[in-house]
Parts: structure tokens; C-alpha cells; sequence
């Protein structure tokens, strides 16, 4: 029995051939598979109610409803740029390590004395840092860190449709990052955590006055969602957290022995110094009376304040390079490029040995990598 709207199986298949040819994108296989389930959806509505599927004729209705749905996937596919080859998360928590065994020393020193709330409160504190990791936690974290907030009415009446702009050519979901406003006079951009992006109510007092241009901000967000995009951010505050604790001793260290030596800032600079002597008399000591355990736990904690830095400043290098390649990728490169002549500060001349501490490639590197065809970082 033959009755109503009948279905048409060779224009179904012609669909999807068109879509296989035209979508040769990272997004390819969404749509193939929202178009299937499309189809099967209408055939199985079809058979429900008692028609025959042939391939003679296709509904008018069914092929407007088939390419609403492929639409905005097709738009994102586009858009879409191409996925970073690198991630930079675990190189980032390697360069923490130190601090983070700094940290974790004085919580336990801090702690000792609270007798059977110790374990409580170390477990307290360790829980921090998975709290930083959710949504709600960081945006707490990022204001009392970075002091970032929200922007306000101006303000986002001023940026909403370039960040909105940004996400689509980078083909992010909007509700995916939450963007901010970071105090000061300096024109920059910067990502933390997973999902925040600021921009410095210097940078956007620039593109109100025009100095920068709509398409240059955007690449200046691109760049910052490049960032999350190779997790080069991602776990900055659960690390910073647990580094804490390390990090407020230490200069506390500094600040005592400024002030009670009188020498201000030298004397201060001096301290780390101090460290290293008494470190290394104290590693010889080890040595002459044959503690090895000692002896080898001081050359690990030495070799780890030496080597970390390093990495540190090669993992930021190159995760910067890697955040301009990916708004390169979303159609930024000249704009980028442009912002990064306006916006970025010539670098004076400095040691090899200073150089390999940077944890910014100069604005000659950059302008070098993005003028390179993709692949180069």
C-alpha cells in the first residue's frame, strides 16, 4: 500500500554525497552523523505511518529541515581552526614542582603542631586546588589572583560582539569561556585556568580610541583561546594553590632578613645566594661522612631550582608560539601580527643565559614564526 508523502532514497543519497564532497574539515563526521540521524528520524516517522519509502520524490519540507540542521555545522566547520598538535599542561605543572614540594613542606611544618586536626586540615588545604578546577571556583580564583572582573555595561556593550565574533571564527562554544576585565594601564590580553580570558582595561581603552582595530583585538583573543586550546593554562591555578604556601615563606625569608639587616633590597637578594653556599657546604658535609640519602636528596633539590626554571621558560616560549599558530590558523595571522608591532615592547639586548629564562619569545620571533606557513611551531 502506497499513501501520502513518499520519501526519496536517491535524493537522500545525493545529500549526503554533496555533504561528504563540500565538508573536508575536522567536523566532518559531526555532520555525517546529525544528517543520518536526520534521516532516520523522517523514515522511521514515514514508516509509522504506514508509507513506503521509495526513491522516486523527496518532501519539500524534509530537505528545508535537512539543511537547517546542517547549516550551523557547516559554518563551524569552516571556521574551525586546525587542532593543536601540542598540549603544554604537563610541561607547565613540571616547572611548578619545586614550589609545589616548597608548599607542601611548610603546610606540613604549619600543620604539625594541631595534633589530630592536622590530617584534616592538610586534606583542607590539598582539596583547594581540585576546587580552583570547577567552574565556580575559578572565577572566584581569578579575582582574588589576578583581580579580574566583569566587565561592565560599557564595557561589554564595547567588546561583546568582538569576543562573540572570535569564538565563532575559532568555532568555541560561548558559554565554554568566560571573559573578563584585568585592571591596568598596559594594552594586554591573558588567559587563566580553563576557561577565563581578560583583556587589560588598558588594551581596551586603545580600541575605543581606535589605536587598535576590531580585527586586531580579535586576534588578540584568539591568541588567549589558543592558550586554552593547548592547556597551557589549564591547571595554573591548582598548581599555583599548592604553590602557595612555598611562595609566601620565601618572601617572608626575604622580607625579615631586609629588614633586619637594614639593607633593603640587596640584602634581600643576597638571601638566595646565602641558600645556595649553605646548600652546598651542607651537601659536602654529606658527603665527607658518607650520608648518601642526604647527599643525593640536596643534589635532587639543587639540580630541580636549576633545571626547572628552564623549563619553564621554554615551555611558555614555546606555548606562546603555539597560541599565535593557532590564531594564525582562525584567519589572525596579519592582524596579529599587526598588534603584536603596536602593542609590543621592544626587548633590550640580554644574555644567552637570560634569554633561556624568558618566558616570552621576543616580538621579533613572533613576527618571524607567524610569517613562516603553518607547521612551523
Amino acid at each position: 500500500m502506497t499513501a501520502g508523502p513518499v520519501a526519496s532514497v536517491a535524493s537522500w543519497h545525493a545529500g549526503i554525497l554533496q555533504v561528504t564532497v563540500c565538508a573536508q574539515t575536522p567536523t566532518t563526521g559531526q555532520i555525517i552523523g546529525t544528517l543520518a540521524v536526520t534521516v532516520a528520524r523522517r523514515r522511521r516517522n514515514l514508516s509509522d505511518q504506514g508509507v513506503t519509502v521509495r526513491a522516486d520524490s523527496t518532501p519539500r519540507a524534509d530537505k528545508d529541515e535537512l539543511m537547517t540542521t546542517m547549516s550551523p555545522l557547516a559554518a563551524t566547520a569552516v571556521r574551525s581552526p586546525r587542532s593543536p598538535r601540542r598540549h603544554y599542561s604537563f610541561g607547565r605543572a613540571l616547572a611548578m614542582a619545586p614550589a609545589i614540594c616548597g608548599g607542601t613542606l611548610f603546610m606540613l611544618v604549619l600543620t604539625a603542631g594541631l595534633g589530630r586536626w592536622a590530617a584534616p586540615a592538610l586534606v583542607l588545604w590539598l582539596s583547594g586546588s581540585a576546587l580552583v578546577c570547577t567552574r565556580h571556583g575559578e572565577r572566584l580564583a581569578v579575582r582574588a589572583a589576578y583581580r579580574f572582573r566583569r566587565p561592565n555595561a560599557r564595557e561589554q556593550q564595547l567588546l561583546e560582539p568582538v569576543w562573540r565574533s572570535a569564538l565563532g571564527r575559532c568555532a568555541v562554544a560561548g558559554d565554554r569561556v568566560d571573559w573578563y576585565v584585568q585592571p591596568g594601564r598596559r594594552p594586554n590580553a591573558c588567559a587563566a585556568g580553563r576557561r577565563s580570558v581578560a583583556v587589560t582595561e588598558g588594551a581596551l581603552r586603545d580600541f575605543l580610541a581606535g589605536r587598535v582595530s576590531e580585527r586586531q583585538m580579535q586576534a588578540l583573543l584568539a591568541h588567549e583561546l589558543g592558550h586554552h586550546a593547548t592547556h597551557a593554562s589549564r591547571y595554573g591555578l591548582a598548581t599555583g594553590w599548592l604553590a602557595a604556601p612555598g611562595r609566601l615563606a620565601f618572601r617572608l625569608v626575604l622580607g625579615i632578613a631586609g629588614t633586619l639587616g637594614g639593607g633593603g633590597r640587596r640584602l634581600g637578594m643576597a638571601v638566595p645566594v646565602l641558600f645556595a653556599v649553605g646548600g652546598t657546604i651542607t651537601m659536602i658535609q654529606a658527603i665527607q661522612q658518607r650520608q648518601w640519602l642526604a647527599a643525593a636528596m640536596l643534589l635532587g633539590v639543587a639540580a630541580a631550582l636549576i633545571v626547572t626554571p628552564l623549563i619553564d621558560g621554554a615551555v611558555s616560549r614555546a606555548s606562546e608560539h603555539a597560541a599565535d599558530r593557532y590564531a594564525a590558523d582562525a584567519g589572525f595571522g596579519a592582524e596579529l601580527a599587526a598588534a603584536l608591532r603596536l602593542l609590543g615592547s621592544p626587548m633590550p639586548a640580554r644574555r644567552s643565559l637570560r634569554l633561556l629564562l624568558d618566558r616570552h619569545p621576543s616580538v621579533d620571533s613572533r613576527l618571524r614564526r607567524l610569517a613562516t606557513p603553518s607547521g612551523g611551531c
